[in-house]
């Protein structure tokens, strides 16, 4: 099963490109995602995300940094790195895992498969946090709270204040515990209201730009279909570099999703891209697991 990789929530580069010239050809946006190359951190992180690789041994890691022209010493040091950043551990000599300063990103990145579960009907609730007391002097705060809100879809209003409709399967306490563990400062004040009204409440849906999401919905499901196609009869080598660049960039999607409401965008187009998510990733499998199989042997 594929998983993302949700240190880097922002997105590629590739979705505002591919959304300000409206979806119009999928071929030319994934031609220039397969051009892209991660860093070796997201790399390593979003390798083992994945439940049947969480901990392996630097040379596999090495392994998968060759498919992207990653050089074994690169891959070595920034290994190190996250290990002294805590968002790596060591298991035993060569061997990592994520480590605690990564779990809640893994755990939110694994949900992309039940997401849409966590979606109840809407009963015109919002979550409110208010963040204008805590200041914007240390930036790694602010980056973390940020990628805080966007994992669970929240959007600035004004600012200091960021909202989301209340139509998730989380209660007041949860939310906030959530919102933390993804980076948001615990002194954040986080409110619930059945009715937000002022000068910037008018049309609060389209804070999240809707109709975006629903063409973008379609464009993921294209995306991950043609490349299936495209890959039949492909080498290892091809078929496993370009299913984890398509798979985590349409999981990134999934997993930066604000989940609105049904009726405020296409549930059915956001159904059909989780399912053909499911699909790719059972195609993925296979070809995954000879790979790793493959990196095993010729260490040995």
């Amino acid at each position: 099963m594929l998983l993302g990789d949700c240190t880097h929530v922002c997105g590629a580069k590739l979705v505002s490109a591919v959304m300000a010239r409206d979806y119009q050809d999928v071929s030319i946006a994934a031609r220039e995602l397969l051009q892209t190359r991660p860093t070796a951190k997201r790399l390593i992180l979003s390798v083992l995300s994945q439940p049947n690789m969480a901990v392996l041994p630097i040379r596999q890691l090495v392994a998968w940094g060759a498919l992207f022209d990653q050089k074994p010493a690169a891959i070595r040091v920034t290994a190190g790195r996250l290990v002294n950043e805590l968002l790596l551990e060591k298991t035993a000599r060569g061997m990592y895992t994520i480590g605690a300063s990564g779990l809640a990103l893994k755990a939110k990145a694994s949900e992309w498969t039940v997401a849409l579960d966590q979606v109840r009907a809407w009963q015109s609730g919002w979550y409110v946090v208010h963040t204008g007391h805590l200041g914007k002097a240390v930036r790694r705060n602010v980056r973390a709270r940020e990628r805080a809100f966007r994992l669970l879809g929240f959007k600035e209003l004004v600012e200091g204040l960021w909202v989301r409709p209340d139509n998730l399967r989380l209660d007041q306490a949860q939310m906030f515990e959530k919102l933390c563990q993804l980076g948001l400062d615990s002194g954040a004040v986080l409110l619930r209201s059945d009715h937000l009204v002022g000068d910037h409440t008018d049309a609060l849906f389209d804070l999240w730009r809707h109709k975006d999401l629903n063409r973008g919905y379609d464009f993921a499901a294209a995306l991950l279909a043609q490349s299936q196609k495209r890959l039949q009869g492909e080498s290892l080598h091809r078929i496993t570099r370009e299913t984890f660049l398509i798979g985590e960039h349409v999981i990134r999607l999934i997993s930066t999703d604000p989940l609105l409401p049904e009726g405020q965008i296409d549930a059915g187009k956001r159904q059909a891209m989780v399912d053909a998510m499911t699909h790719y990733s059972e195609f993925c499998d296979p070809y995954w697991a000879e790979f790793l199989d493959r990196a095993a042997d010729r260490s040995q």
